[in-house]
């Protein structure tokens, strides 16, 4: 088994407790996968996931696709397939085709045409049926892809679908022959336009992108761009598997708790930690606090003789894997030259800190890590860190 792949589940097989057991250990990420497995069930089901098939893909690889959409329906999870938004010439008959994969393995099928009046209730009775709606874009006298995507944009926002996959063979955008993980709408476009390293087809992908995340009301959507092989562990893991596309957050600076909710602060901690922070942290005042617009992501600091001390640094369960921590990190930054703070041993973004960083110490329980510091400052830092109160208890603590 490759960690870019789960097994098939049986034909027929229903959302059984076992289904769900298999696809948890075979991410590699039980954790991650099951956050995202019960966020996705949270929620209506037509919201679930848009997923739009390159016509390359489906001649190449529509076994694997329909594999793929064959596990979702065994965890439950029907998402909207959309075909012929490149080349509408092929659409129908790649319909045709990934009905006769998914049929076969006894998964039910509706093809939808992308011209049909209420489609986005048609798609929300296909997917209440338990079947995958699969919208098919013919071709139609002077459309352009972009009026095609136009469309697509208009039933995302009907749907109010949270998050759209482009299936495309090359699995991502790339730079230099390497993946580019994520893109920040806001400030990155420029750059790759400008780099004539990208496809027309995913020049368009990225200005559609640029335009649906502009919209305020869309302020969680996304949008991947992955391979089929990839395509769970985009879903399921907060690293994911290709590029994403989503629109940079807007990060708003207190000066200690001045504006903050800390109501909506508390429930933040208490999402990304799994705790909620005892009661005498709110009542020592923080010398700069760094949140999401939505109080979906926070960086709190204290000052200190020795530099800023990162006391809390934390995203939102529901928001893991958007770039929002990114976000945070730049807008701090960008005030605090030096600054330190301590993560536990094992702590899940450690490899992202170790990126950040310029030098580390591990000590028992905790892992110390510093940036701008000065070199004889260094075990005083260290040293302050780990004399630090637990403000959010881990269970028997």
């Amino acid at each position: 088994m490759t960690p870019d792949r789960v097994p098939p589940a049986p034909a027929g097989e229903l959302a059984t407790q076992d289904v769900v057991l298999r696809f948890l250990e075979s991410t590699g990420r039980p954790s991650e996968a099951r956050l995202y497995l019960d966020l996705f069930r949270a929620r209506p089901r037509e919201q679930f996931a848009t997923i739009a098939i390159d016509a390359h893909v489906m001649a190449d690889a529509a076994d694997a696709v329909a594999q793929d959409l064959k596990f979702l329906a065994a965890l439950d999870l029907f998402p909207t397939v959309v075909l012929g938004i490149f080349q509408p010439a092929e659409a129908a008959a790649h319909a045709r085709r990934l009905r006769r994969h998914l049929e076969t393995e006894g998964v039910p099928v509706d093809e939808l045409s992308a011209t049909e009046p209420r489609l986005s209730d048609r798609v929300t009775a296909c997917v209440e049926s338990s079947a995958v709606p699969v919208v098919v874009f013919e071709t139609a006298g002077g459309e352009s892809p972009g009026d095609r995507l136009e469309k697509l944009g208009a039933l995302l926002a009907e749907l109010q679908v949270r998050k759209l996959l482009f299936l495309h063979r090359p699995g991502g955008l790339r730079q230099g022959g390497v993946l580019v993980p994520i893109v920040n709408l806001t400030a990155d476009v420029p750059g790759l336009l400008a780099s004539r390293e990208l496809s027309r087809k995913e020049a368009a992908i990225l200005d559609y992108a640029r335009r649906l995340c502009d919209d305020p009301a869309r302020s969680s959507f996304t949008v991947a761009v992955t391979s089929p092989l990839n395509l769970l562990r985009e879903l399921f893991t907060v690293k994911g598997a290709g590029t994403l596309l989503r629109r940079g957050a807007r990060v708003l600076r207190h000066d200690g708790w001045d504006g903050v909710d800390v109501p909506r602060l508390r429930d933040l901690l208490a999402s990304s930690f799994g705790n909620p922070p005892a009661g005498s942290f709110f009542a020592r005042t923080p010398g700069r606090v760094y949140l999401e617009e939505a109080y979906r992501g926070c960086a709190i600091l204290v000052d200190t003789p020795l530099g800023a001390y990162l006391t809390k640094f934390a995203v939102s369960a529901e928001a893991q894997g958007e770039g929002i921590a990114r976000d945070l990190w730049d807008a701090l930054a960008a005030d605090t030259p030096t600054v330190f703070w301590r993560a536990r041993r094992g702590n899940p973004i450690s490899e992202w800190y170790v990126k950040l960083c310029d030098g580390l110490a591990r000590v028992p329980d905790w892992t110390v890590y510093w940036k701008g510091v000065d070199p004889g400052a260094i075990p005083e830092v260290i040293d302050w860190a780990v004399r630090q109160p637990v403000d959010i208890p881990r269970n028997g603590e």
